[in-house]
């Protein structure tokens, strides 16, 4: 008995990382918002997304630092922190909450997600619920989804465009590699847990 106990643990010592995580993935992705028509488009980017998700409990935590978004016009960029979104104020975007429901994995690696939380903007929290796609990449993932926003939600003022409308609704894409993060000792689970594999 003492030299099974003794072999099993050797062989969960010598195990490739990339069976011993804990179903917990962190990247940093791209946050896309725009609204109006093409010829008068306000539009934001930012590339400082950071996202923190683990697959086996579904939980997951969302922000963007509201001044690291970049727009073509220096003006727009400047009225966009200091009228719209009090930035020196509100420093962050947040979403906070967890998965409620998947699909299958399909044949190319993709699934279904429907996540369900807190969405904090402009110092105001609403809940939301939010449908993306999560994309295998070997061990990795990719989280893409799109939503709309409400500008009147958030208290935020709505942007006058050069149409003379108002631009009531932002249009938000992101797109977010994820990436294990390192194991940890006290809590070793399969992802499969969770159905994505």
């Amino acid at each position: 008995m003492k030299k099974l106990l003794l072999f099993v643990c050797t062989l969960c010592w010598l195990l490739p990382p990339a069976q011993a995580q804990t179903g917990t993935y962190k990247g940093i992705g791209t946050i896309v918002f725009e609204a109006g028509a093409p010829l008068s488009l306000i539009k934001g980017t930012s590339e400082s997304a950071n996202g923190l998700i683990n697959l086996e409990t579904g939980k997951f935590s969302f922000d963007v630092p509201i001044t690291s978004f970049q727009f073509l016009n220096s003006l727009m960029q400047e009225r966009f922190n200091d009228k719209y979104m009090k930035s020196s104020r509100y420093h962050k975007a947040t979403f906070v909450g967890r998965i409620i429901d998947k699909g299958p994995v399909s044949a190319k690696g993709e699934a279904k997600v429907t996540a369900a939380g807190i969405l904090t903007i402009h110092g105001v929290a609403r809940k939301r619920t939010i449908e993306g796609t999560l994309v295998q990449k070997g061990n990795n993932w990719q989280l893409i989804t799109a939503f709309p926003v409400e500008l009147s939600d958030h208290h935020i003022q709505a942007p006058r465009l050069s149409s003379g409308y108002g631009a009531s609704t932002m249009n938000v894409s992101l797109r977010m590699p994820l990436s294990p993060t390192d194991p940890d000792p006290q809590q070793i689970v399969a992802v499969k847990k969770f159905g994505f594999r």
